[in-house]
């Protein structure tokens, strides 16, 4: 079983930490609040796996236009989208849990079942340079696709509540036989992400206010 170093809600270690990576809570929480927005507030008639893609869809993308400034890089391993940091520190993906930034620290996240990246991205980085994919919309060079197989794999974790969603930046350790994560060797805890007064609807770049039509008496 790994032994994980954790970093705590709100501490300042922690922060410092996301910081040295080129991220912050603040980064974070406003590249996943659009995709939380939409996830909220969609209607009983959605199908019960919406809710969920419109946050790792949507905040997938956030995240790679706001990282892309700073030169981070998306990349697809084994068919697993990765945002890798431009000096190779970390490379990291988004994945729902249980038990995420429980405060009964005894209680580990687990995740839903992950794939062939993720399984072999525990034991450390790849002795071997990937083989491209044969889609061509992600094709990308080896040697870019190499330096996120050897970057150690970080999960972006999330769990959606009723008020919002609960986050940690936590790297993996083990996985069940049917691919669930279910230990770490760090996490950092991060801030609750609240949609209580969200007005997300007032940062569309299109919205001009209220049309209120005015009639004489």
């Amino acid at each position: 079983m790994a032994t994980s170093t954790l970093v705590s809600f709100n501490s300042p270690d922690g922060e410092r930490r996301l910081a040295a990576f080129g991220l912050s809570t603040e980064l974070i929480h406003a590249t996943l609040r659009p995709g939380l927005s939409r996830a909220t507030n969609r209607t009983s008639m959605a199908l019960r796996s919406t809710p969920g893609t419109d946050i790792y869809h949507e905040s997938m993308e956030q995240l790679h236009q706001r990282l892309s400034e700073t030169g981070w890089r998306l990349v697809y391993v084994d068919q697993q989208p990765r945002l890798l940091h431009p000096a190779g520190l970390i490379s990291f993906t988004i994945a729902s849990g249980t038990n995420v930034a429980n405060p009964d620290y005894r209680r580990k996240p687990r995740t839903r079942r992950k794939g062939k990246a993720t399984r072999e991205s525990l034991a450390g980085p790849r002795a071997q340079m990937a083989t491209l994919f044969d889609v061509a919309e992600i094709e990308q060079e080896r040697e870019l696709v190499a330096a996120a197989e050897a970057a150690p794999l970080w999960l972006l974790v999330h769990e959606r509540t009723e008020r919002g969603l609960n986050l940690e930046l936590s790297r993996p350790a083990e996985m069940t036989e049917s691919g669930i994560v279910t230990d770490w060797d760090d996490r950092i805890m991060i801030g609750f992400l609240d949609l209580d007064g969200d007005l997300s609807v007032f940062d569309d770049p299109g919205y001009d206010g209220i049309d209120v039509a005015v009639e004489p008496l």
